[in-house]
Order: structure tokens, then sequence, then C-alpha cells
């Protein structure tokens, strides 16, 4: 089976992934539960792990696909690959049954790479929460997306993009916070590190009690505790940069 460049060096990434002991993308796309138009619904588990692993997210479609959903793909996007197998039928005497005698490969296009002035099916709230004009000022992606139950969102290290699976505010405003840290900073450090898990929880209790959402300072102490030994320590380091935040989410 012969690929394309782009298509092989994807294929290679989700390889690489594995090589690496990282499995977590199986126990990802069983998790995720998708609109009822996502082609991905049809799709063999293989295809399922192949798109995930390569656009952390799992409603892909092709050029024409979303086309027909009233959505462009951005300029610049980069295509995922799944393989569409090609099947020819065997008639013997008793049964007829298809055979697979290969593979071509398929691009497609995770959600977030879309625009257009017809919503995403189904993911994006009705109303957008509290500071959601702050993230559009700074040109900071905000892309409501099916996730597992246990990401609820994430922020990329230079804050240029949020995805959400939730519509509570905490986590919007938590991966707002990331991203702002993130421009203040020049580039959050990968992973989930103490100082700025520490920074994106305060700094959402306070932006909860500020817009009077609730009560979510026992939330935030048990956040920061999964993450430090001692939290009043690592909330005093952090307030200086929490501070700076808040200027901007705030001013």
């Amino acid at each position: 089976m012969h690929l394309s460049d782009k298509a092989q060096a994807s294929i290679n990434k989700v390889i690489e992934r594995f090589k690496s002991g990282d499995l977590s993308p199986i126990s990802s796309v069983v998790k995720i539960e998708l609109d009822p138009s996502a082609p991905a619904r049809k799709w063999s588990l293989s295809n399922k792990i192949l798109a995930f692993t390569q656009a952390e997210e799992l409603d892909c479609r092709g050029f024409r696909q979303w086309q027909n959903m009233g959505r462009q793909i951005k300029k610049g996007s980069s295509a995922v690959y799944i393989f569409r197998p090609h099947t020819i039928k065997n008639t013997t005497k008793d049964e007829e049954e298809n055979i697979c005698v290969g593979f071509s490969p398929v691009a497609v296009f995770p959600a977030s790479c879309t625009s257009g002035d017809e919503e995403l099916p189904g993911y994006k709230p009705a109303a957008l929460p509290p500071l959601a004009e702050i993230a559009q000022k700074f040109g900071i992606a905000v892309n409501y997306v099916p996730v597992t139950p246990d990401k609820l969102g994430d922020c990329k290290a230079d804050g240029s993009k949020i995805r959400l699976g939730s519509y509570n505010p905490r986590i919007f405003f938590h991966e707002l916070s990331h991203a702002i840290h993130a421009r203040i900073k020049g580039k959050l450090t990968g992973g989930q590190q103490i100082d700025q898990e520490t920074i994106a929880e305060f700094t959402t209790a306070v932006l909860m009690d500020f817009y009077g959402l609730e009560d979510h300072t026992g939330n935030a102490w048990e956040y920061i505790s999964q993450y430090a030994n001692d939290p009043i320590i690592a909330i005093t380091k952090a307030l200086g940069t929490v501070e700076k935040v808040l200027e901007v989410l705030l001013d």
C-alpha cells in the first residue's frame, strides 16, 4: 500500500505513540459520546483510534462532509488519515461473502479545524460563558468538542487554543486562565505542573465568586491538594501570577 508523505507521517505518529506504551487513545475513543450526525459513529474501532491519536478529537469528517454541514476547512489546517477498505464479492455455491483486498487512505479534518455560519453539531452551548469575549480579543480559539469524561478541557502550551468538553463555566475559566498565563509567561510547560495548575484553579475560584456562579473554593482546595503537598504554600507562591492573570481578564 503506497501512502503520500503526509499520510505516512500521520501514521508514523500513531505508531510512535503506541510504541512508547501510550494506549490511552483506545480507552478514550470508547468513552466519547459523538453527535448522531458524526460519520465516526459508523467507523471501525481502528479508524476511530487512528483519527483520535492524530487529532485528539473524534468528530472528523471529509472536506465535502463538512461543506454539507455548512462548515469550511480553515486555511492551513492539516488533515488526519483513516483507511477505507476495498472489498470484492466472493460467491461460492453455498454462500456469498465480501473479501477485503486492500486499503486506501482517506483524509478527514477534525471539527476544530472548521469554521462557518452553521454551528458545530450539538457541541457549542446556546449561551457562551462570561469572558468568552476576552478569549476572542486575544485570538484564543475556543472549541467545544466531544472529549472523555475524565478530561473535560485542555489548553495548548502557547495559549492559542482551548478545547472544552463541558458547558460548566469553571472548566472554561480554568483553561482560559492557563491561556492567559501562557501569554504572560510566553509558553507553559507541558503536563500537569504544580504551579500552573495552582494558578489556573485559584484564578477559577476567584472568577466563580466574582460572577456569583457558585462557591468553588472547596473544589479548588481539593484540586490543588492533588498536586501540592502543602496547598497554602502553593497558593502563596501563585498569588503574584494570579493577580496578573486577573488583571488581564477583568480589566
